[in-house]
């Protein structure tokens, strides 16, 4: 039995947790909060809980750790848990800086503990199917992809962090997720990015997102925290599209081929959105893999790279 031991116990680690319960290779072992441990205990009283992160770090006990503190904390656990050998599951985006990322894969493959940034985007079954209906070209090649995912923050009361200039902003928020899922699909080098951006208190809080690449191919991301839009996902081939929402876990899509036929796939979770990336750690961890297939150390960098090409750009607006 794999145990898992969790720094941070906000709502995320909740839901993450409710996926873990469905496992039959892994359980809940610990969970370190500086503020929440009664909580934590009152819903789970077997497990160990601890007042501070080192001290998970140090419990032998504990054979993988899943890291879900704010984004500017994601490089110092994750570096601190490889460093003593602790397998790590760390929430999107695993660092804000691509010499951040850098060094934690440099850390992983050095010493061979597992890493992996927690992209639910490349687990969901329904992204598996897709996978399969643009591989077996059924609406032909790839011309442009549209991903949005858009939120309003007005009258919400706690929104500190999202502008926190450090660690703040709509492409640090969700750009890993709209990122990752259009680099799933397209693979050819960036020739330019143009970006049409709001700023406000000192962070983006709407950017709309054009990136050409060396094939011709286009993507398209539009992030919000200023407007609700649907998180929806099109892409556009030579022979139709194929349409989802919500793109980052999806239970089905829609494809229509040549203006005229179309159908839809349906593809439901097994338990929940988080269980299958739960599982790739389990299933890795049992092949002594130090990274996972689907969401490699490299697609990683990939995707920070990116982010900071964007951001450069919006330094600029």
């Amino acid at each position: 039995m794999i145990h898992w031991g969790i720094i941070g116990a906000g709502q995320i680690a909740h839901r993450f947790v409710k996926g873990l319960s469905y496992s039959q290779e892994g359980k809940l072992y610990a969970i370190a909060s500086k503020t929440k441990q009664q909580e934590w205990i009152d819903l789970y009283p077997d497990i160990v809980t601890y007042d501070n992160y080192d001290a998970l770090l140090d419990d032998e006990n504990v054979d993988v750790v899943y890291i879900a503190t704010w984004h500017n904390t994601h490089y110092e656990w994750s570096k601190k848990a490889l460093l003593k050998g602790k397998a790590v599951l760390c929430e999107k985006p695993a660092t804000l800086s691509s010499k951040q990322t850098k060094e934690l894969v440099t850390i992983a493959r050095e010493n061979k503990v597992f890493f992996m940034e927690a992209m639910k985007t490349r687990f969901v079954p329904a992204i598996y199917e897709l996978q399969k209906v643009l591989q077996e070209g059924v609406i032909g090649d790839i011309l442009k992809i549209e991903n949005r995912f858009c939120y309003d923050m007005s009258g919400v009361a706690n929104t500190r962090y999202l502008f926190d200039e450090k660690q703040g902003g709509i492409l640090n928020d969700v750009g890993s997720y709209t990122i990752a899922s259009l680099l799933n699909y397209i693979h050819s080098p960036i020739q330019d990015i143009q970006n049409n951006v709001t700023i406000d208190r000192g962070v983006d809080v709407h950017d709309r997102v054009t990136i050409t690449f060396e094939s011709g191919q286009i993507g398209f991301l539009e992030m919000a925290m200023d407007e609700m839009k649907s998180p929806l996902m099109t892409i556009i081939g030579t022979k139709g599209k194929i349409t989802t929402q919500p793109f980052y876990r999806p239970t089905e899509f829609m494809i229509e081929v040549d203006g005229q036929k179309s159908y839809t796939v349906f593809k439901d979770y097994i338990y929940d959105d988080f269980y299958t990336e739960i599982e790739e750690v389990h299933q890795c961890l049992k092949n002594h893999q130090y990274e996972s297939d689907k969401m490699s150390l490299q697609d990683s960098i990939d995707c920070i790279v990116l982010i900071e090409q964007i951001r450069e750009i919006t330094k600029g607006a």
